[in-house]
């Protein structure tokens, strides 16, 4: 994660994964069934007990998916999420207009 990552956005990810998560003006503090972390917004480093590298991999995943879900709102697009044959998520975005 960088210092450019949205706060909110990642406490957003995150939730979608079923963690609870804290926002303070430090960063996050997330837990879910006994894993907890924290993300510091001035290092940009996300640190947890419990994580594996399946684990990070799905919090971009989650962050990217909520980056691409605030442009489209915000945009005014609608966006449908699936999974393809491969079994990867995909966005359908359709564009107003």
């Amino acid at each position: 994660m960088a210092t450019s990552t949205d706060l909110h956005l990642l406490a957003e990810g995150l939730r979608s994964l079923g963690f609870t998560v804290n926002e303070h003006e430090r960063g996050l503090d997330f837990a879910k069934y006994g894993t907890a972390g924290t993300y510091d917004k001035a290092t940009g480093k996300l640190t947890s007990s419990g994580f594996n590298e399946l684990d990070t991999a799905a919090v971009k995943v989650a962050y990217s998916e909520a980056v691409v879900n605030s442009q489209a709102k915000k945009f005014g697009w609608k966006i449908e999420w699936s999974r393809n044959a491969a079994g990867n998520r995909e966005a359908t975005v359709q564009k107003r207009g």
